[in-house]
């Protein structure tokens, strides 16, 4: 079995802090692409990325920018400068996708309503408030927009967000916790990755499924040594969301 702590040469506190600062800025170039779009078609005021199939591309563009400016920069400042070195970004295996869609399947049809049963009779409307947000996105999608929607957020999403959140994010936490034993610092780095991908949605409600399913991605990352597995299940997690929801609409 391959293990992330051989192939991770990110390093250090300042690795982290390239994480954080790439973050930031994704959220600050996702507003200021959507400004531009928005302006750009002389879009109405209400416009937003929930309602909006272009202010929505503009804002994960923007984010993405970010994320993977701050992979890149990592890479070559405190790296090898090689993706595939640093970060587990190998030549896929076939094992990858036999792998990684049953997991990401598992995840939407079976981990996520086991964690949300519990709450069903406390929460009003569970079920229909948990799928909102995804509704309002697979609603933007009709004709050419639902085969760019299929794009960003099945194949678009899974590479930027793995090779940011299980590559950077992920190794430079583990380097973080070095002081422990490998079993505890990669724990404690896949708990602390997963909550930060939850929070990164900035969905409330959806919080407890997003970081578990970012605990499951952690797993497959630093269980295999690389990146494909978790990008295939998150993928098919996806998958199934905007497929489902797009037979609805």
């Amino acid at each position: 079995m391959e293990s992330a702590s051989n192939d991770n040469n990110i390093k250090g506190i300042d690795a982290l802090l390239i994480a954080v600062i790439g973050f930031l800025a994704g959220y600050l170039f996702a507003n200021i692409y959507v400004l531009i779009e928005l302006t750009v078609v002389n879009a109405p005021s209400s416009a937003t990325p929930s309602n909006s199939l272009g202010a929505l591309v503009a804002s994960l563009l923007g984010l993405w920018t970010g994320l993977f400016a701050a992979v890149i920069y990592a890479s070559k400042k405190k790296g090898s400068g090689s993706l595939r070195v640093d970060f587990g970004l190998r030549r896929l295996q076939l094992q990858d996708p036999l792998i990684g869609i049953p997991v990401g399947i598992f995840g939407q049809l079976v981990l996520i309503p086991l964690l949300y049963f519990p709450f069903e009779k406390l929460v009003p409307n569970l079920a229909q408030r948990l799928n909102k947000p995804a509704q309002s996105i697979t609603s933007l999608g009709h004709g050419s927009g639902a085969v760019l929607l299929v794009v960003f957020l099945v194949i678009g999403a899974p590479f930027i967000e793995e090779l940011y959140f299980r590559g950077l994010l992920l190794g430079s936490l583990k380097y973080r916790f070095n002081r422990w034993s490998d079993s505890v610092s990669s724990f404690l780095a896949a708990i602390v990755s997963a909550l930060l991908f939850g929070l990164a949605h900035a969905e409330p409600l959806q919080l407890l499924g997003l970081a578990a399913f970012g605990l499951v991605l952690a797993g497959l990352r630093l269980k295999f040594g690389r990146l494909a597995p978790g990008m295939f299940a998150h993928s098919a997690f996806n998958a199934v969301t905007v497929v489902a929801l797009m037979k609805i609409h």
